[in-house]
């Protein structure tokens, strides 16, 4: 009797152990796994494909019930045990320090993946960057991040090798970048300087960016430009932070049990407001991670800086925020727009800036700076003269504001913050070489960036795009024209009368 008990018991206890997990899965979308710091597998449209399948079955292994509690008692018992770190993203390093397991990562600290034709291709993106920046008098810097491996290589695994006869990322663009007129910081040699006194990167908490002190350091290195460029921004001191040191017990991306601690800087006195939401729901861009823009009452100097950033800037808005009139930070993924957004902002300075670890991975996938182009900047210089050829065009998209005509009303109570008209110009041939541009408030403004030339010139129409915060329009003229730069000639369009109405 005792018997059937027992075995009842444990037959009781095995059925949960396999029903429970299943019973409760987690069935929910846009799902993230904080353990693994992972995005869940979705569940498929049903079909009988072999891809079908394996998605159905990662689908099952990421959602299954207790799924991060059995992973956390792994990792941290095969660590405590054996010293031994199992994680999808990090690997323990020598004397406990910890690093980006990456496999692109670690192929770029042997060495193996300084993909050449890209750096070239990046090089010339930003050359073109430059050139185009300068004829509208913005100032331009280029910023690479080095990566935890390049400044503390000492503590990085034995067992992987590097190959010293290549290049590695870092020395092909600084010789790169010191044959162009580009102003550019990569901080390699300052790190590794300043590891001599204090540590620039933490030991294990968050692997993948240096720490408060490295970031400092970088940031006093670009403000070196910032205050050659202009004499009336406040410099950059530690004398407006407080610093204190924190305990972390966690990895940043996951419930990794450590034991770090972290410096870190908070400012003293913050008079910027945020002002994000402002333009984030209207722009017309990649991607709005990253995305933020402080506007700063009390600073009188009325400069605007414009940050292409990925996560090694993205969060150090302290740095900026009381010293310019606005900041604005956008995904450096959002390359093909940079016109756009220099037209909807009208930067006094322009900063881009990556990692060192992503030009050997992500940026390969999302980023083709092949043929990067810019509209020329125009001052309004060349003779006008009446055109013999065909210059209607039909606006094909309109935001922001009600357009009649050539009547453009504007909504007094609000509406979108973002004014965009969009058309086409329709005598292709006629008008294939010839730029587009508006004047508002006696400023010429480019109507195309390298986004929607791409898109002209799949489509084989001649596109335009006139973009401008809600902010700066008033009632008035917009003027639409047309320059050839090869005559040297200039031609109207259109005049618009912007007027305020529903």
């Amino acid at each position: 009797m005792k018997k059937n008990i027992k075995d009842k018991i444990f037959i009781l206890v095995f059925m949960l152990i396999l029903i429970v997990p299943f019973a409760t899965m987690n069935f929910k979308h846009n799902q993230t796994s904080e353990i693994d710091n992972k995005v869940l597998t979705e569940f498929p449209e049903l079909s009988l494909s072999s891809e079908t399948i394996e998605t159905i079955e990662d689908y099952v292994d990421d959602r299954v019930g207790f799924r991060e509690q059995a992973i956390a008692i792994y990792t941290n018992s095969v660590d405590k045990l054996f010293g031994v770190m199992i994680h999808p993203l990090f690997m323990y390093g020598k004397e406990g320090h910890i690093f980006y397991k990456d496999p692109d990562y670690i192929s770029a600290y042997q060495r193996l993946n300084t993909d050449e034709e890209y750096l070239d291709d990046l090089t010339d993106f930003l050359v073109k960057t430059n050139e185009y920046l300068s004829k509208k008098n913005i100032k331009f810097l280029y910023y690479l991040c080095p990566d935890k491996k390049t400044i503390y290589p000492e503590y990085f695994p034995d067992s992987i090798h590097v190959k010293e006869d290549n290049t590695p990322v870092i020395s092909y663009m600084k010789d790169k970048l010191s044959k162009t007129d580009i102003e550019y910081v990569i901080p390699n040699e300052e790190l590794l300087e300043a590891k001599k006194s204090q540590v620039v990167y933490n030991k294990m908490y968050d692997a993948t960016h240096w720490n408060e002190f490295g970031s400092f350091l970088a940031h006093k290195l670009l403000d070196k430009h910032i205050q050659n460029w202009f004499d009336d921004v406040k410099p950059l001191t530690e004398d407006d932070f407080s610093l204190e040191y924190v305990k972390m017990t966690n990895l940043d991306t996951s419930d990794f049990p450590i034991d770090d601690d972290v410096p870190v800087y908070t400012l003293n006195v913050d008079t910027s407001e945020d002002a994000t939401e402002y333009l984030e729901p209207a722009l017309d861009i990649n991607t709005t991670t990253f995305y933020a823009h402080f506007m700063n009452p009390n600073v009188e100097n009325g400069k605007k800086l414009l940050i292409f950033t990925d996560s090694y800037f993205a969060t150090y808005h302290k740095y900026y925020n009381n010293r310019f009139s606005e900041v604005y930070y956008v995904h450096r993924q959002n390359y093909d727009f940079v016109q756009y957004i220099v037209d909807l902002v009208f930067p006094d300075a322009v900063i881009f800036e990556t990692a060192e670890r992503s030009i050997s991975s992500e940026m390969l996938a999302l980023c083709d700076f092949k043929d990067c182009y810019y509209e020329t900047s125009y001052d309004g210089s060349y003779e006008r003269k009446e055109p013999e050829f065909d210059l209607s065009y039909t606006v094909t998209d309109v935001k922001g504001v009600r357009v009649d005509g050539n009547k453009i009303f504007i909504n007094p109570e609000g509406g979108e913050s973002i004014v965009s008209i969009g058309g086409i110009m329709n005598d292709y041939n006629a008008c294939k070489d010839l730029n587009i541009y508006m004047i508002i408030d006696g400023n010429y403004v480019e109507t195309d960036y390298c986004m929607l030339h791409r898109l002209a010139v799949e489509e084989g129409l001649k596109r335009f795009s006139m973009n401008i915060q809600r902010r700066f329009v008033a009632p008035g003229e917009i003027e639409l024209i047309a320059v050839d730069e090869a005559t040297k000639t200039e031609y109207h369009i259109d005049t618009f009368e912007v007027e305020y109405g529903n």
